[in-house]
């Protein structure tokens, strides 16, 4: 037991020394809640009932009060997880680094368990406080108009940890994607389009695209003046489907394939 904790804890530390881990911490860390610090002075100069009729340059209408900052902001930093994610993934077969993780610890399955711990624990933590910081920034920055930035309200709480858990598990399955693929190009390929609008759309035309992992993330923050509906458990079970099935195909390869790399 104590030979594992010891090797998630060398997994951790090696995400977090990575200089994209510092890359992705500057992006969502820093630079979305400054995006939310900007947002909500728009949002005050339009006024809470701004909608395309009014401002002929909005898409929608705003959301209502509680849903602030998910519709537009808190969307950014999704996608610099699941790149840090596919990353984290692919990146032990680059110059036989996996190699060397082994003669620790040859142990695979202990091996590929403690990355999934370690990716969970660096996702979850580096999601939580982004979109906790971007959602009181962006009520401290509505003033009046917001809600009381440190116990906002149960609604708000609870999309926070919708948000977070869309973050996590599309990071996992990215992670498991590039395990499975050993190249960071495919999670990225097969995941991003879908975060820049694929998905929604698709979903928005036929039925099936809503069993596409994204289109299930969004079923977890969807707003009321969003095209799709909210719909946690939905969504949860879909995402909980293609990660485990992801993570039962990158566990096989991973045990049994040989560990390959280029130098």
């Amino acid at each position: 037991m104590n030979n594992f904790i010891s090797t998630v804890k060398v997994e951790i530390l090696k995400i977090i020394s990575s200089k994209s881990w510092w890359i992705v911490f500057g992006l969502v860390i820093i630079l979305q809640p400054l995006m939310a610090m900007v947002s909500a002075k728009e949002i005050v100069r339009m006024g809470l009932d701004a909608s395309p009729a009014t401002h002929p340059d909005l898409a929608q209408a705003l959301p209502p009060l509680d849903y602030l900052g998910f519709y537009d902001i808190v969307p950014f930093g999704l996608l610099p997880l699941v790149v840090l994610g596919g990353f984290i993934g692919a990146s032990e077969y680059r110059n036989h680094r996996l190699r060397t993780t082994l003669l620790c610890c040859s142990n695979r399955t202990a091996v590929f368990t403690a990355k999934v711990i370690a990716t969970s624990i660096s996702s979850i933590f580096i999601s939580f406080v982004a979109i906790y910081l971007t959602i009181i920034t962006t009520h401290a920055s509505l003033g009046d108009l917001g809600l009381n930035p440190l116990t906002l309200s149960p609604i708000t709480w609870k999309f926070i940890a919708y948000a977070s858990l869309e973050w996590v598990l599309l990071t996992l399955l990215a992670f498991a994607i590039g395990i499975l693929s050993r190249n960071v190009i495919i999670p990225l390929v097969f995941l991003v389009p879908q975060i820049y609008g694929l998905a929604p759309y698709l979903a928005s035309r036929w039925a099936w695209a809503e069993y596409l992992p994204v289109t299930a993330g969004k079923f977890l923050t969807s707003t009321p003046t969003d095209t799709l509906t909210h719909a946690p458990i939905k969504g949860g079970l879909i995402l909980g489907i293609w990660i485990t099935f992801m993570l039962i195909g990158a566990m096989y390869s991973f045990i049994h394939k040989d560990v390959g790399g280029t130098y």
